[in-house]
């Protein structure tokens, strides 16, 4: 199986200049002045639920899953071009497998639960009014609890550019690259676009997504509180089994998928919002791999049910 994770891609703005002029009477307001940059931060928490889904082998077995994200970034003004932005991020997955023989004899449950922990640096150099440099760089531990932390860790980092065409269109492109576990690194390229089709409908390509993941996002605000949109994402997973594993002893399990959801949020105020999803995971399939690397199996499984919801605060 090919590599399939994108980076978080980082799309920043220009900053609006500052100016000063004298004020005359108290009707001459003067010009606005754009306010200095500070640092802020902000918290997200992701919950999502896949049903039960049928393998599409003659072996037979059912597998579903429930996942928890929570994540913490500090975005950090360097000058008024460069923007940098840090993140802490936990994840973990649970599994549930049932009569599951699609991975062959004495592999019916491979994992039980599976945690990941991220750390991630990201910045962006507006160049000019055109163009904007973006990069970034992450180390992960991604593994079942009781595995060697050592065997667990991952890293992998991006650069690219993106011009603005105009105010309400950017379009970029990027090349990533990481490393998996017990199999070969990949790079690959990454297209982003960001497009405000008219004042309600917007377009997003590459990193960006309400899903946090990467994927494209067409999106309609409805008022000033509740926008709504379709969300089509890439979702990958890799956890190194312990040791002790019945299954693949410090093996390696990869979970690939793609979720196809219709997304409502509702942002009461700037600085929360709140949002629930509800969709279907179209495709979907597992791979493991022995400790030197060998693919022992794979499986495909049947379009399932999804469901989530997200929170995100600011301040």
């Amino acid at each position: 199986m090919s590599g399939k994770l994108l980076s978080v891609l980082l799309l920043s703005g220009l900053a609006a200049p500052c100016a000063a002029q004298a004020f005359g009477d108290d009707a001459d307001a003067g010009i606005e002045i754009a306010p200095a940059k500070r640092v802020s931060f902000f918290a997200t928490g992701h919950a999502d639920i896949s049903s039960e889904g049928r393998t599409s082998s003659r072996q037979g077995g059912k597998v579903s899953t429930y996942s928890l994200d929570a994540r913490i970034t500090a975005e950090i003004p360097i000058d008024d071009q460069t923007d940098m932005s840090v993140s802490f991020a936990q994840h973990s997955t649970a599994y549930d497998f049932s009569g599951f023989n699609s991975f062959g004899f004495g592999r019916s449950d491979p994992i039980n639960f599976g945690s990941r922990s991220t750390l991630s640096a990201d910045a962006s150099h507006s160049i000019d009014r055109n163009w904007t440099l973006f990069g970034g760089a992450s180390l992960g531990s991604s593994g079942e609890v009781g595995a060697e932390f050592g065997d667990t860790l991952t890293f992998g980092g991006f650069f690219g550019i993106m011009h603005h065409i105009h105010a309400d269109l950017s379009i970029g492109f990027a090349l990533a690259g990481f490393t998996r576990l017990e199999d070969d690194a990949t790079i690959f390229p990454i297209p982003t676009i960001r497009w405000n089709i008219d004042d309600y409908w917007t377009l997003t390509a590459g990193g960006d997504t309400s899903s946090r993941n990467p994927g494209i996002e067409l999106s309609h605000e409805l008022n000033d509180d509740w926008d709504v949109g379709l969300n089509a994402s890439i979702d990958y997973k890799q956890f190194r089994l312990e040791d002790d594993n019945s299954a693949v002893p410090g093996g390696v399990i990869e979970d690939y998928s793609i979720p196809l959801m219709f997304v409502a949020t509702w942002s009461p105020e700037p600085r929360f919002s709140i949002s629930g999803r509800v969709g279907a995971v179209v495709y979907r399939e597992f791979e493991l791999r022995n400790s030197s690397g060998n693919t022992l199996s794979d499986a495909k499984i049947d379009p399932t049910f999804a469901f989530g919801i997200s929170g995100e605060y600011r301040f």
